[in-house]
């Protein structure tokens, strides 16, 4: 791997093994709901200017209707009611058993990709599938 994309691997592990902190200090105080509207707009609004300061906004036609209906259920389905999930998990357990059982779904993305995408399972692929359902059965007898 390039310097640059280990730099990016860190940088998304801090960004996000942090933040379900935050996310579980504001849960005691509040709502899931409330807790992710609060935080979902706060990004919006972060992402709007990003996109405007930056001039990403010029592609924005080059979008079809096709992408942008791809994306909204890909935000319905992770960002409005997968994260509504999540934080309903996170307020009613412990962070540390809760984010890493959370942090499965990549195995969901592997057996669709599977079938959906008719994309391949290689042994390393299998393997790394059989020793993330294990440690997940750990885990939960932790």
């Amino acid at each position: 791997m390039d310097g640059r994309v280990v730099l990016l691997w860190i940088l998304t592990l801090l960004f996000w093994g942090s933040s379900p902190l935050l996310e579980k200090i504001a849960l005691r105080a509040i709502s899931p709901l409330l807790a992710l509207a609060v935080r979902t707009g706060v990004a919006a609004l972060a992402l709007i200017f990003t996109v405007l300061f930056t001039g990403e906004v010029r592609h924005l036609p080059e979008l079809t209707g096709r992408d942008v209906l791809v994306l909204g259920a890909s935000g319905i389905l992770a960002g409005a009611l997968g994260m509504f999930t999540y934080f309903s998990l996170l307020k009613s357990g412990a962070a540390s058993k809760v984010v890493p059982l959370t942090a499965a779904y990549p195995l969901v993305t592997a057996l669709l990709a599977l079938l959906i995408l008719r994309e391949e399972l290689s042994w390393q692929r299998l393997l790394g599938i059989l020793l993330t359902v294990s440690g997940l059965i750990i885990l939960q007898k932790s």
